[in-house]
């Protein structure tokens, strides 16, 4: 067993973390009455429902699975972990299906391009690396770096909140994943071939955002 799993959790706890305080303003700062919410984005007055508790649900029990299965494998729980991981399977199906409620959710509120083509990155992104880790399941070294790579798709909205570049802050820690396994010779090709995609997927979204918003408006009348 690699001694850096000792390390996922607190990856993932500090994730959380981030997350849960990038939208502090914009939710759980408004627990448990959810009056007078307004969005970071705009600062306009937003309205807290079902689907965004259903989507803050979803989320925080995917964030609690990626904590506690490593911790399962450092205690050698096997047995648990893979339990767990293929109740993952289906967390992982209702927060995606999470994620296109909230994404019609705001998008029929007002028609926003840019935010849409952010969705069409992050959310094939996240889709991509969850199933390229379940590919390697059996694969464990493989498995936990795309487990890893599985959450940096978030991080883009989380900064939005912010008014930061969550895309650019994923992709340097891309990088420095990659330098530091590269340069310590340990299980550096999951996070080039993560890298790799990650960057073709952002030229495609840049391609629509920038260069062709004709087309990226098509796709959103296609679901809108």
């Amino acid at each position: 067993m690699e001694k850096t799993y000792k390390y996922f959790p607190y990856f993932f706890i500090a994730v959380a973390v981030l997350i849960i305080y990038c939208f502090n303003q914009s939710y759980f700062s408004h627990i448990p009455n959810f009056e007078n919410v307004i969005s970071p984005i705009g600062n306009v007055p937003i309205t807290i429902t079902n689907i965004t508790h259903f989507h803050t649900f979803m989320m925080m029990l995917w964030l609690l699975m990626l904590v506690i299965q490593p911790i399962l494998i450092v205690k050698k729980k096997i047995k648990w972990h893979r339990f767990i991981g293929k109740a993952s399977y289906l967390v992982v199906a209702f927060l995606f299906i999470s994620l296109l409620m909230i994404i019609n959710q705001d998008q029929s509120r007002a028609k926003n391009l840019p935010v849409f083509a952010a969705n069409l990155f992050d959310v094939p992104s996240f889709i991509v690396l969850y199933g390229l880790a379940m590919y390697f399941r059996k694969k464990t070294a493989y498995h936990a770096r795309f487990m890893v790579m599985s959450v940096i798709p978030f991080l883009d909205p989380a900064f939005a909140r912010l008014n930061l570049p969550g895309v650019f802050v994923g992709l340097g820690l891309w990088i420095i994943l990659f330098v530091v396994e590269f340069f310590t010779q340990k299980t550096y090709k999951p996070y080039l071939i993560g890298l790799v995609f990650y960057l073709f997927n952002l030229a495609i979204v840049a391609y629509l955002g920038f260069a062709n918003q004709a087309l990226l408006d098509k796709i959103w009348n296609v679901f809108f």
